[in-house]
């Protein structure tokens, strides 16, 4: 095992990056998510929503 760890220890930093990677996708996921739900509150009230809210789907 110790020669295992001492051999491959720079993948740390290639899976960290992946996890973070994943992590911030998954933030995004849930900010889009969260602003289509504000989005639709205004759609069944029948309200123009504001520009922000809506150049923030905008984003690519």
């Amino acid at each position: 095992m110790e020669d295992l760890v001492s051999d491959y220890w720079w993948l740390i930093f290639p899976l960290s990056w992946m996890a973070i990677g994943v992590f911030q996708g998954w933030l995004r996921y849930r900010a889009r998510r969260d602003a289509l739900e504000v989005l639709k509150s205004y759609a069944q009230a029948g309200r123009e929503p504001p520009p922000e809210l809506v150049a923030k789907l905008d984003v690519r």
